[in-house]
């Protein structure tokens, strides 16, 4: 059976032949093992990246292992049950169908008001299982993140909680994934009122990629090279120690790394093992907070002497990214730490800021103007 374990104060332990999928539908993973983030902050949605363990994440549950109280509603040609016990609030009963699904008076449901067909339609919508018909049909089981809100499980999946007590399967259930709910592991709705967003898709499809704006995998492998040449050539006293007797390609594959975490080629998963190989190299190797910090600044440094492009935009994604790339290598390597071994490659792109890029209906002097005053931090 297809089982969603809750780890306590950690993500979503996805066990067996589950359909994992991003937002727009697409298949991610199937079988196997995989890690989903419960917290909020994972920078590789919807897969866990141990931010919870960075920022110290408390999610204990809350929501009742017993049944709750189904009533059941019934007019000529329709029967159908609800559960206030689960609703997660998305109000798509409310909306689509107010003469029925009544928000403001008692019985909640009147299956009179409507034409069973219309009813079962709006039913079948549901997205926690609130709302149920006894002719429900059984889905193949799937998680589908809901664009800024939770998780929605589709099929017989059972929910185990961290103390190992199973939770009454639905066919539909929805999980909280922002980390706010008040009925763990179920979504309450809290997501609309703490504002939890997924990261926007780029608003020009000729914003080019961290990875296309730094230069490319020549300028990537230009960077590592002089790093760890840095590192071992006048030996650092912090940093020689981590890296001696480290593989003559050793650099390439860093490379290879940051490539397809600025959104370049996939190289570094299909040559090189993917995020399992990179975690695997952290493991028990105990970094400090000291080395953590002076990696940060000498491969900023070296930036400067290789002339990756130091725009203030490009500057800020990329240091943003060493920070907190550098923290979740000085966690993976606490000896002991629960690691989350399976995960794709992180996506690391602009934030909040993006390069300027010159449109088909700028004013040539108006876009030489417009990257000046860009590049200076004035845009």
């Amino acid at each position: 059976m297809a089982i969603i374990r809750v780890t306590e104060d950690g993500p979503y332990r996805v066990e067996g032949a589950v359909s994992i999928r991003n937002t727009e539908g697409n298949e991610l993973r199937r079988e196997g093992i995989w890690h989903l983030c419960r917290c909020g902050g994972s920078r590789n949605k919807p897969f866990c990246d141990a931010t919870h363990g960075l920022k110290g994440w408390h999610g204990p549950e809350t929501a009742s292992h017993v049944p709750g109280d189904r009533r059941t509603y019934r007019a000529e040609g329709i029967e159908l049950s609800d559960d206030r016990q689960v609703c997660a609030h998305f109000g798509q009963c409310t909306d689509r169908l107010p003469e029925v699904f009544r928000a403001d008076r008692e019985p909640f449901v009147d299956p009179a008001a409507a034409t069973p067909a219309r009813i079962a339609e709006v039913v079948r919508g549901c997205p926690s299982g609130a709302l149920a018909l006894p002719t429900d049909e059984h889905d193949a089981p799937s998680i589908t993140p809901i664009v800024d809100g939770p998780y929605r499980v589709r099929g017989a999946v059972q929910v185990v909680s961290a103390s190992g007590e199973p939770y009454p399967v639905r066919e539909r259930q929805t999980l909280c994934r922002c980390g706010h709910s008040r009925n763990k592991p179920f979504c309450d709705g809290s997501h609309w009122y703490a504002g939890f967003r997924d990261p926007l898709p780029p608003e020009m499809d000729n914003t080019p990629s961290l990875y296309e704006w730094l230069g490319g995998i020549e300028a990537l492998e230009r960077l590592t090279a002089a790093f760890y040449d840095g590192i071992l050539g006048e030996p650092d006293e912090l940093l020689e120690p981590v890296f001696r007797g480290m593989h003559p390609d050793h650099p390439k594959h860093v490379a290879a790394w940051l490539a397809e975490t600025f959104g370049g080629p996939a190289d570094y998963t299909t040559r090189h093992g993917g995020y399992e190989n990179m975690v695997q190299a952290h493991r028990n190797r105990t970094l400090t907070e000291e080395q953590r910090q002076r990696w940060v600044a000498r491969l900023a440094r070296t930036a400067d002497e290789v002339l990756l492009p130091d725009d203030p935009d490009t500057r800020q994604a990329f240091l943003s990214y060493l920070e907190w790339g550098s923290r979740i290598a000085v966690f993976n390597s606490r000896p002991g730490a629960e690691v989350i071994a399976h995960a794709p490659v992180p996506k690391w792109s602009w934030g909040n800021t993006a390069p300027y890029v010159p449109q088909p209906w700028d004013d040539p002097q108006a876009a030489a103007k417009g990257r000046a005053a860009h590049a200076a931090g004035l845009l």
